[in-house]
């Protein structure tokens, strides 16, 4: 009976909202011209100039090799969207008549009928515009002048003259655009160290026209709240923004619903005419669920749906998804000195895993739901719960939320605005308020966001002197607190999200405040979150490393795929310094940053072929990243439960910098552009899962920690310790250890000096052995072998013997490949490659422990066996060169066997 009300209920609500709204929607095809008249062409809507181009044929793909400044002419014109509408006869009968934009980018003058109604500086921003007295029943014309973003931000730049407001520019390595903290735009879009400048100009998002008489809701935000009422466990607070026409007054009723739960509340309400006004609910929920983080329970979504009816019959509907769940964040003062900093959600400690994320594309129009959808399920496939909206890119669109809201993972939300100082004129900060309060109720209601961030590095930046603020310090610091602190927050807390914010990233949280909001070492490992970036010293060493409370951004460069590469460029651009390269490559230093990490371990080959010589640059720098942030990332999940003297340590967020890519070029991401995993990815499968063995060496000796994310503690687990020679597919040593760990946890479960170990395994050498580490369960007997490489390849050359890897079969079952391995020595970071085909492995750069072993390829498009087979390589760190599928030789592998016996037999006898 309950079910068929709420059916009902939605099924009445869907009606009377379809006969009530007046909405007319301007997405679609409008003409795009010139300033100089000289184009003329259509564009969708929402779309850019640039893609608007690119579809009518007069440009080319603007990421392909030097475009993003050859097409440097569409951003310095100014340019006009235009279209004719049509108004409903019965527009007499409405007050109020409203053209509705989600999104203009970003400086536009708006006209209706040639009668300009209002203008836009704020990407960010909603914009609402009274159109009542330009509009006529049938036929109307809209168009939208947008000035130029990069001269507009030069114009307020050159307007400010009483002092500096730096950077002036970005390095010129980014060949960017100057100004970006001068306009309210995607930051990054005027270029950064991993992305290209194109500052696109459109309408981004949704545009409509929108009409009624009584009054239209505009927003809702929905919190929930754990309930003080007896056996209940969940109430909420529902706030309602109405916009109300030009009537005296709107009377009428406020219904809210959750159709799901059987739940009504109504109010009788009387609102004043042309105003914004508030409603706020307050009511208990009975039998809602708990939403929680993916890994930690179910993630139950509820339809509050509000209705506004006025005493005239007009209706107003708005429906959110929510999810309830409470959130903190924990800094409590340590014994000793310092803070922690760790969220709990339904007061549950959760240690966050993941990466930062970075606009998905140059121009938002591209960005699909499925290409969101590959993304988040590539974090859930790594094991990851967390992701950072990074504060120079853009609020994200609502798919975005709500599959972090459908899935479960965490978002992390920053505020846009990084590593820059600001102006703070009146006419600024009122734009930054209203984006504030616009962008936080849009997002409020999504449980997945449990926290904000004022701002990325500015505290750090303004600290350190990184733009040569330190002459006036005392200006700067009173323009940051005016601008982060009293317009950004205290606009924040008025929201009543019930969901922490920080001053910055990185920031000491409470201690920064208690600093004055300008802590002395923003960076400070014993209080906040802490940014970590080291391209000098070798990053296997971990004792380069802090142990701060929380690691919210850390990472290294790799480049992308040879298939990536391939896509944007030319044959005569296939080498490590050609000058497409060094164009692509942003980050100062970058190329030869990561050839100094990769020479502090590995021989780079060289061969007569320069293409083989790039494609081995490639899979090198993709080795290289995998293992720094492996290392760094293990580092912290293992410091989450203890300290050291210094009060380092109960490290309990690790979110390396980045997950996706914008482009394809050098970055920090473990995916690329087109959502292929490179090998950190694969590497963050393991190093994020959820139970982990990890070991490193200091000092000579040997630790090893159990680390648990699970609910349940561990009994009489055991640590599984094992000791190789590159010669055998036999360790030389296998030790267990009995433990006891508490749920969500790490312990250190072994300490040795290493050169004892490695005696008593009989090991020739310290360069010709390694260790390897897996947790084995009573409740289970499959154990996951976690490797610690104790010397430098190039150090075991000579002992690492070429594999000879051999791909014998491919087995196709619809759109998943299982694919057999033959190896005639262990083989480290076996590395598969399929091109341009869209999919991922099971697993990938792995280290390959068995003669024979089995990989599953997961194709994310049809594909046929044949394409598959004619497109798979196969090599490892000492292959001679890839290999594709062959028959493999059964001779060469009897003969290796029996080498590998009889030499056994003589060495140990």
């Amino acid at each position: 009976m309950m079910s068929c009300l709420r059916n009902l209920f939605l099924f009445c609500t869907l009606i009377v909202y379809s006969l009530c709204e007046i909405r007319v929607d301007l997405n679609g095809e409008w003409k795009l011209e010139d300033a100089n008249e000289t184009i003329s062409t259509s564009v969708v809507v929402p779309g850019s100039v640039h893609t608007a181009l690119i579809s009518n044929g007069i440009i080319g793909d603007p990421y392909f090799r030097f475009n993003d400044l050859e097409y440097r002419w569409i951003v310095y014109t100014n340019w006009t969207f235009s279209r004719i509408f049509s108004i409903p006869s019965n527009i007499t009968s409405v007050s109020t008549v409203q053209l509705v934009c989600d999104g203009l980018d970003t400086v536009s003058t708006v006209f209706i009928n040639g009668h300009r109604v209002g203008n836009s500086v704020n990407m960010f921003l909603r914009y609402i515009y009274n159109i009542g007295k330009f509009v006529n029943p049938g036929e109307n014309t809209i168009r939208i002048e947008f000035e130029s973003p990069v001269s507009y931000a030069a114009k307020q730049a050159a307007a400010h003259s009483q002092y500096n407001v730096p950077p002036a520019c970005n390095p010129p390595e980014y060949q960017g655009f100057c100004h970006p903290n001068y306009i309210r735009k995607e930051q990054c879009s005027f270029s950064w160290d991993w992305g290209p400048a194109f500052a696109p100009v459109g309408i981004w998002r949704n545009i409509s026209v929108e009409l009624f008489q009584a009054a239209a809701i505009r927003d809702v935000t929905a919190i929930p709240i754990l309930s003080n009422s007896k056996d209940i466990n969940w109430s909420l607070n529902v706030t309602t923004y109405l916009e109300t026409g030009s009537v005296s007054k709107a009377e009428g009723e406020i219904v809210i619903s959750l159709p799901q739960l059987g739940v009504v509340n109504t109010t009788s309400v009387t609102l004043k005419s042309g105003s914004i006004s508030t409603h706020n609910a307050h009511f208990d929920v009975p039998m809602a669920e708990t939403w929680w983080p993916i890994g930690y329970g179910r993630q139950p979504l509820y339809v509050v749906s509000v209705m506004f009816s006025s005493a005239s019959g007009e209706v107003s509907v708005k429906n959110v998804t929510i999810g309830f769940r409470t959130v903190q964040l924990i800094q409590d003062a340590l014994p000793g000195k310092g803070n922690t900093f760790y969220f709990k959600i339904n007061y549950q400690y959760i240690f966050l895993k993941g990466a930062n994320w970075i606009p998905v594309d140059a121009f938002q129009e591209r960005v699909t739901k499925d290409r969101l959808k590959n993304l988040f399920q590539s974090a859930i496939d790594a094991n990851m719960n967390t992701l950072r909206v990074w504060g120079g890119g853009i609020y994200e669109k609502d798919e975005f939320y709500k599959l972090a809201d459908e899935s479960g993972i965490l978002i992390w939300q920053d505020i846009m605005f990084a590593c820059a100082m600001y102006p703070t004129g009146e006419d600024f900060l009122l734009t930054v308020d209203s984006e504030v309060e616009y962008q936080v109720r849009r997002l409020s209601k999504h449980p997945s966001v449990i926290a904000w961030g004022a701002n990325n590095e500015n505290e750090g930046a303004l600290r350190e002197n990184w733009y040569g603020t330190s002459s006036n310090f005392s200006l700067y610091k009173a323009d940051y607190i005016k601008l982060y602190i009293s317009t950004i927050r205290q606009r924040y807390l008025e929201q009543h999200t019930n969901v922490p914010i920080v001053s910055s990233s990185p920031s000491n949280g409470v201690e920064t405040e208690k600093e004055g909001w300008v802590a002395n070492n923003p960076k400070d490992p014993l209080y906040g979150d802490v940014h970590y970036y080291n391209y000098v010293d070798d990053c296997w060493n971990v004792s380069i490393y802090d142990t701060p409370r929380f690691a919210s951004e850390y990472g290294y460069q790799s480049l992308p795929s040879f298939s990536a590469i391939k896509s944007v460029s030319n044959p005569e651009d296939w080498s490590y310094n050609s000058t497409f390269s060094l164009h692509r490559q942003h980050h100062p230093k970058g190329n030869s940053q990561m050839l100094s990490m990769i020479k502090k371990h590995f021989t780079i080959p060289e061969t007569n072929d320069s293409v083989a010589d790039y494609k081995n640059m490639i899979y090198l720098t993709q080795i290289s990243q995998a293992m720094c942030i492996k290392i760094e990332t293990e580092h912290y999940r293992r410091h989450q439960s203890d300290v050291d003297k210094n009060n380092n340590g109960m490290t309990r967020g690790a979110l390396y910098w980045q997950l996706n890519d914008i482009w394809q070029a050098p970055t920090w991401a473990s995916t690329e552009y087109e959502g292929k995993w490179k090998m950190l990815h694969y590497f963050a499968k393991d190093f994020f899962a959820p139970l982990l063995a990890s070991g490193y060496i200091v000092d000579g000796h040997l630790y090893v920690y159990a680390i648990s994310d699970l609910t349940d503690p561990l009994i009489n687990a055991t640590l599984v310790v094992k000791i190789w020679s590159w010669d055998s597919f036999t360790p030389l040593l296998v030790q267990n250890y009995k433990f006891n760990l508490k749920s969500q946890s790490s312990i250190m479960v072994l300490t040795v000096t290493s050169s004892e170990i490695l005696s008593k395994a009989g090991c020739k050498s310290r360069n010709s052995c390694f260790f390897t580490f897996g947790v084995g369960r009573m409740a289970s007997n499959k154990i996951e072998t976690n490797p610690l490489y104790i010397s430098s390849f190039f150090d075991a050359k000579g002992l690492v013997q070429d594999p000879y890897l051999q791909i014998t079969k491919v087995v196709q079952e619809g759109n998943i490949f299982t694919i057999g391995i033959k190896s005639s020595a262990i083989a480290p970071f076996v590395w598969l490659d399929v091109g341009d085909i869209k999919g991922r492995f099971s697993r990938n750069g792995f280290l390959q422990l068995e003669p024979t072993v089995t990989v599953t390829f997961y194709a994310w498009e049809v594909v046929s066996l044949q394409t598959l087979e004619d497109s798979l390589t196969i090599q490892s760190l000492t292959s001679r060169k890839p290999t594709k599928v062959q028959p493999y030789n059964y001779m060469f592998m009897y003969f290796f066997y029996f080498f590998n016996l009889v030499t056994n037999v003589l060495f140990f006898t």
